[in-house]
């Protein structure tokens, strides 16, 4: 009976994990390269980030 309590543990753990992550922009794992930064596209997505540069192609 004791495990019951993980259960809102787990529950609340999670939503506040959600409302602190929220606003992230870009995939789940990002790498940490820093390509977009440079280039304004993800490497790991193929799409446009805001707040880089775009290089013509």
């Amino acid at each position: 009976m004791e495990y019951l309590i993980l259960i809102p543990v787990v529950a609340a753990t999670a939503a506040l994990w959600a409302l602190v992550n929220r606003d992230r922009r870009g995939p789940g794992r990002c790498i940490g390269c820093g390509k977009c930064d440079k280039t304004g596209i993800c490497i790991l997505t193929g799409k446009p980030l805001g707040g880089g540069k775009k290089k013509a192609e």
